[in-house]
Formats: structure tokens, C-alpha cells, sequence
């Protein structure tokens, strides 16, 4: 769905952040199989900021499958002359519980986890999640998924403080929905081309992903409550007299193509390059003369990132891959600066249980 959120409930397709990242943080599910083509990315965070929906791993007797997702998360933020403002790194525990149904596509899971800070002896809890993928259509080249998630609440002072924290408007207008059941649905068509030769097997995946998020709650606007610091009232609205209903639908899309390669040598190793856009859609409230209430419009958030993975099967169920994401503001154009992170580098382990 990258607006970005949950991962699964039993057996599903899943998405890796973000993000992260996602980040991005927002839209599909995060990720949920060891697996070396990308579908698309999540709306929660785990993803880049993001994170990119795989494929399920392969599922055990009766469809059930299990996987333990072990991460260390570092990102960086930088400040306007290019000096380094401060890292944010954090230790991530994932254990989602699946079933996949109908030949494989409908995959259902349910995503339990924490994480700790280095300078702390507490553990953080993770939005619990259930998700749900559909695959109306899955083939050898084209698959397109339809998701559905759903990310519950937790407490405020128990959410890792580095989590959906991203300086852009996307991720700290999320983190508003806290105590919130997050709601997301969206669709992510995935084009794949794979090919062998002596050197190895090379492949290319051409991508996109769309979806939104609704709330169990309402949200208000007002006027002291940091709405307008977050940009979601235009700089020169007056004063909010009378919190009033955050109506307005959030919206993102991504774009993506990733190029990835086996060596026939190390046929146990991927590499990957993927390189993503995304648009958001938050809307901005402004003050209607004509009929003194408050209407919305959009001014849309262009951000692009370039993802590097490198991954190795250490075993048939147990993975090791690093992933280094660079962030940029518009169409792969200025560098993010001061409080939006510029990049994100994840170590994960992932086993199949």
C-alpha cells in the first residue's frame, strides 16, 4: 500500500522498510519472506522508510509458515553545511506467525515485536499487526498484489522513539494515530524479468504501489496542538478558535526498478540496486472566507530514495543481508537536510521457522 503500514497475520506477502523507511515509512506490509525479488513497499514504517512487499517464505505443511526477523537500524541525519547532525540507531525484533491459502494467493499473518535503544535497558514494543495479501493475478512475470492492513495501538511512551519518527510530514503525521488502529488498503503491480547466463542470473523488476490509510479514531486540527508546525494548516491561516474533524484522506504512490544479480560462483548471494519515487498526498487546511469554515487542499511530497542490498543464505531457512538507503528530496534532486533523515542502513537476519 508505501502511504506505509503493517505486516501480516497468517502467511501473506510481506514488505521490507524504511521506510523507511521507509520510510518510508507508509503504505504495503513490511517484510515477511527471504526472498530475492522486491514486490512492493509497506505504509508503515518498517519500511523505508520503507521497506519493499517480497514474496512469503515458503510455507510449511498446512500453509503455516513463521519467521523471526532480527535487525540492527541506524539512520543518519545531516545538517545544512553537510556536517553530521546525529545517528539514530536501534536494535529490532520481529516474530510474524502466517498461513498461505488458494495456491498461494491469499496469505494472512500476524506480526508481533520490540526494540531497544543503545543507551537504554528498556524494550520498546512494536505495533502489533495483522495483514492480508490477495493476488488476483500471480504469474511467472506479472503479479499484481491487493493488501489490506491493520497496525493496533499502543501506548505513546512505549513506541521506540526512533520508529515513524522521520522529520518529513508523512512519517510525524502518522505518528498522530498512536493510540489509533491504523487502517491501510492498497494495490502494487510488479513486473519481473529474469534471466540466465554463465556469469549468473541477472534480473529487473519494474514496480509501483498505491494505498491509504483511515482511522479507528478521529483526528483534530487545532491550534496548539502542533498541526501547524507539522504543515497541516497553511502558514498564514489564522488561529484555530475550535479544534475541529481531520477529514482528509491520506494518499501515496510509488514508483520503483530494481536490477539485481546472482553470481553462478556464489549462488547463494544477491545484490541489488532499486531506485524508488514516491509521491504523498497530506492535505493543507485553509480558512474559507466565503463560508468561514475549513477546507483542505493538497500540495503534494515528492521524495525518492536509491536502495543497495546485499543478501546471503546462510542456510535453506536463515538469511543475513545489509540494506543502505539514500534519501532525496523531489525526483532524485536536493539532499535532506537538518531533521529529515538522508539515510538508513539495516543489518537483518531473518529465519524460517
Amino acid at each position: 500500500m508505501n502511504f506505509a503500514i503493517i505486516t501480516a497475520v497468517l502467511g501473506m506477502t510481506l514488505s521490507q522498510l524504511a521506510l523507511g523507511q521507509p520510510s518510508m515509512n507508509s503504505g504495503a506490509s513490511s517484510s515477511s519472506g527471504i526472498s530475492n525479488f522486491p514486490m512492493q513497499k509497506s505504509p508503515t514504517s518498517d519500511s523505508t522508510s520503507g521497506g519493499m512487499k517480497k514474496y512469503a517464505p515458503t510455507s510449511g505443511p498446512g500453509g503455516f509458515y513463521a519467521l523471526l526477523d532480527l535487525r540492527h537500524t541506524r539512520n543518519d541525519y545531516y545538517d545544512a553545511d553537510g556536517g553530521s547532525l546525529r545517528r539514530d540507531p536501534a536494535l529490532h525484533a520481529k516474530f510474524r506467525l502466517g498461513a498461505k491459502f488458494y495456491s498461494d494467493t491469499l496469505d494472512v499473518s500476524l506480526g508481533v515485536g520490540g526494540s531497544k535503544l543503545p543507551a537504554s535497558q528498556r524494550v520498546y514494543q512494536k505495533r502489533p499487526d495483522v495483514t492480508i495479501d490477495a493476488y488476483p493475478l500471480k504469474g511467472q512475470f506479472l503479479n499484481v498484489l491487493v493488501y489490506g492492513n491493520a497496525l493496533f495501538p499502543v501506548r505513546s511512551l512505549d513506541l521506540d522513539p526512533t520508529e515513524y519518527a522521520d522529520g518529513d510530514r508523512y512519517d510525524r503525521d502518522y505518528r498522530r494515530a498512536i493510540d489509533a488502529t491504523v487502517i491501510a488498503v492498497g494495490v502494487a503491480p510488479n513486473l519481473k524479468f529474469e534471466g540466465t547466463t554463465a556469469w549468473g542470473r541477472p534480473s529487473i523488476v519494474c514496480g509501483a504501489d498505491a494505498w491509504t490509510r483511515m482511522y479507528s479514531k478521529p483526528l483534530y486540527i487545532g491550534g496548539d496542538d502542533g498541526s501547524r508546525a507539522l504543515g497541516l494548516i497553511e502558514a498564514d491561516a489564522p488561529n484555530v478558535e475550535t479544534p475541529f474533524e481531520d477529514r482528509a484522506m491520506r494518499y501515496v504512490h510509488q514508483e520503483s526498478l530494481a536490477l539485481g544479480f546472482t553470481p553462478a560462483i556464489i549462488p547463494k548471494l544477491q545484490a541489488e540496486i532499486a531506485s524508488y519515487s514516491e509521491s504523498r498526498y497530506i492535505p493543507r487546511y485553509y480558512l474559507n472566507q466565503k463560508t468561514d469554515s475549513w477546507d483542505y487542499n493538497y500540495q503534494p511530497e515528492r521524495v525518492s530514495f536509491t536502495r543497495f542490498k546485499v543478501a546471503f543464505d546462510l542456510t535453506s531457512s536463515t538469511s543475513l543481508s545489509n540494506e543502505l538507503y539514500f534519501f532525496r528530496n523531489g525526483f532524485f534532486a536536493e539532499d535532506r537536510i537538518n531533521d529529515q533523515r538522508r539515510y538508513r542502513n539495516i543489518i537483518r537476519l531473518a529465519i524460517k521457522m
